[in-house]
């Protein structure tokens, strides 16, 4: 496919020459301990580091020495602005009921809860969890941890109750936060009537357990009584590596830990949330809930360290009708617009009608998470980004004026490396677009040799390590390095101009919906039931998901059973999409086949594919 060049007319005053970038990334490759301390300058830091960076590989640490307050550099910077009466946060449900807490207000509300969880026995460097949808109360707490100096992790509440105690329980977490009910589709969502039972085991081994909305005083703490607290307690000041939040990511075995660093990430952060050309006068809308790193950075980080507005809202994009999430960006003059893949997927396939004149004020569209088809980029430059004015296309006359950008981001990275926004050109690289590495981050694609490949499917790998290196992350993280350079797990395309096209997992981890989906823990919740001697779960083909599991078993359960301990063990997010049940049960363990079985699922339809795992099984 020839190149194409669309220039996007309301972001030429913002975008640089392709010609500049190239100079840019070149030099923060080639002195990349400069680059990234050249960005670190631009917080604000008590005491300078010693050293950028010292250790190398998964080992490296940055900005050694160096001590800052996260809370100043995302919400106490502001203070005194022009910003500091403007929204910070604006929280909407699916009831159409909203409030909006400006950067001042905000910060009056972090201080009281900080002050309850001094009070409350909370000591520095105790993790907390949070277990809850996008809300007000639940930023302000992730919030009050960030002040406090507790590192925190989100769930997701697409998990289920259990997988939320097992990670109370492996962080050893002194506080737990829940959302005790939300709106979903339509449908009260009871988390807490769903977790009661592991709630009342957390509280019993000293956690303290808040709640936010439950409407009923009980053993448990009310998020509402943390705001009645009052004391003097000041923005903690903690050393660079300090730890400052964390995250389960899905590994073949199981999802595991990792932990980001508070001066490495917050520098990545800022530096990238400025790259994608966040401003404070944004209203930001990011479709992907805390509990995924897109959530995390992209909605609690970046945009308040930019003094933009972050739009929350715990609906879905179909309730009451699909044009929802458009008429929420008219209604609130959304700016930036981050969702996955999957939901552009789903939306293409709507009246495209619904869509129109519901989104004037946009002016850039992320899609994060999972690859992208070339069609469905062109629908959401066409449908989701028309604007009333012409753009600049040699070769057609699309609709169309502000750029769509395809972003790669994964856990252990912590922010977007790949996608930049330069002078917008689009070069469609067969199947599918394309976006530039971020300035600092040396990505490449290789073959199983680790020589550089273009043109064609390789290895996604980082050859140097980032700012934000996890301090804190499983075996498997330390293995990927074993050969120089860091394995992402991900495919990709690279063409010779630098434009890189992710093409989905390398291995047997699932990618459903951009979610990454440990095929061992579903494989574990199957085998909880006793009478179930041998699982395995692979990832299917699907056309709205990208993929979705597929789980392979021997034993007397029936597939609704399996897929209830799916659901029940690992969460809704998880359940099975087909549920093959085995004659004979296979001599060789899950683990020893799961990868070759998946390559043959993601190549074959699955008819096909399951003709052959008849052969891997004997």
């Amino acid at each position: 496919m020839s190149a194409r060049r669309i220039v996007p007319p309301s972001m030429r005053y913002k975008a640089i020459p392709i010609q500049e970038y190239r100079k840019v990334y070149e030099e923060s490759i080639r002195k990349l301990e400069e680059f990234w301390g050249s960005e670190a300058d631009m917080l604000r830091w008590s005491r300078k580091w010693s050293s950028i960076k010292s250790g190398e590989g998964p080992n490296a640490r940055w900005f050694t020495g160096g001590l800052l307050s996260p809370f100043e550099n995302i919400i106490g910077k502001h203070r005194g602005t022009s910003l500091w009466g403007k929204p910070a946060l604006i929280g909407l449900d699916e009831n159409g009921d909203a409030e909006a807490v400006s950067y001042a207000r905000l910060e009056m509300m972090v201080a009281k809860i900080h002050c309850a969880l001094e009070n409350l026995g909370l000591r520095q460097g105790d993790w907390v969890v949070v277990y809850s949808p996008p809300t007000i109360a639940a930023f302000a707490f992730m919030l009050a941890a960030i002040r406090a100096g507790l590192p925190f992790e989100p769930v997701f509440t697409g998990f289920s109750p259990y997988e939320m105690y097992r990670r109370v329980i492996t962080r050893n977490a002194k506080a737990l936060f829940v959302t005790a009910r939300y709106m979903r589709r339509g449908k009260n969502i009871d988390v807490l009537g769903n977790s009661k039972s592991y709630l009342e085991r957390l509280s019993s081994k000293g956690v303290l357990v808040i709640l936010e909305g439950s409407g009923n005083k009980g053993v448990f703490l009310e998020y509402d009584d943390l705001l009645e607290y009052s004391c003097n307690s000041r923005e903690v000041v903690v050393d660079s590596n300090h730890k400052l939040f964390g995250l389960h990511s899905g590994y073949a075995e199981d999802f595991k830990p990792i932990t980001h660093a508070a001066g490495g990430f917050l520098v990545q952060a800022y530096s990238t949330s400025r790259w994608i050309g966040l401003r404070s006068r944004d209203t930001v809308f990011c479709t992907v809930w805390p509990g995924w790193i897109t959530g995390v950075t992209y909605q609690l980080f970046g945009p308040l360290m930019l003094g933009s507005t972050v739009l929350l809202y715990n609906g879905g994009p179909d309730w009451p009708s699909w044009s929802r999430w458009l008429d929420i960006i008219d209604a609130y003059a959304v700016t930036v617009f981050i969702t996955t893949g999957s939901a552009i997927r789903i939306l293409a396939k709507q009246d495209p009608s619904i869509f129109k004149s519901k989104n004037d004020t946009l002016r850039e569209i992320i899609i994060t998470a999972e690859p992208l088809e070339p069609e469905f980029w062109y629908w959401s430059y066409e449908i989701l980004g028309t604007l009333p004015y012409p753009i600049v296309d040699s070769q057609s006359s699309r609709n169309g004026s502000i750029p769509v950008l395809d972003m790669y981001i994964q856990s252990e990275v912590g922010t977007f490396l790949t996608g930049n926004l330069v002078n917008y050109t689009f070069t469609p690289i067969e199947p599918g677009s394309a976006g530039l590495p971020f300035p600092g981050f040396a990505v490449d694609v290789v073959d199983d040799s680790g020589i550089p490949v273009r043109g064609k499917t390789g290895k996604l790998v980082i050859r140097s390590p980032w700012p934000s290196t996890p301090v804190e992350a499983p075996q498997e993280f330390y293995e990927s390095w074993n050969k120089g350079y860091y394995e992402t797990g991900d495919l990709a395309v690279m063409s010779d101009t630098g434009y890189i096209y992710p093409a989905g997992r390398a291995d047997a981890i699932l990618k459903v919906s951009g979610y990454r989906l440990s095929p061992g823990a579903v494989e574990k919740s199957i085998m909880s039931d006793p009478t179930v001697e041998w699982a395995l779960t692979v990832p299917m083909k699907n056309p709205d998901k990208f993929e979705t599991p597929l789980v392979i078993y021997y034993g007397k359960a029936d597939e609704e059973e399996i897929v209830k301990a799916v659901r029940e063990k690992v969460g809704p997010i998880a359940t099975p999409e087909r549920v093959v049940r085995l004659g004979v049960r296979p001599s060789l363990a899950p683990s020893a086949i799961r990868q070759e079985i998946a390559k043959v699922f993601r190549s074959e339809d699955i008819q096909s594919a399951l003709r052959k795992l008849e052969f891997y099984l004997k």
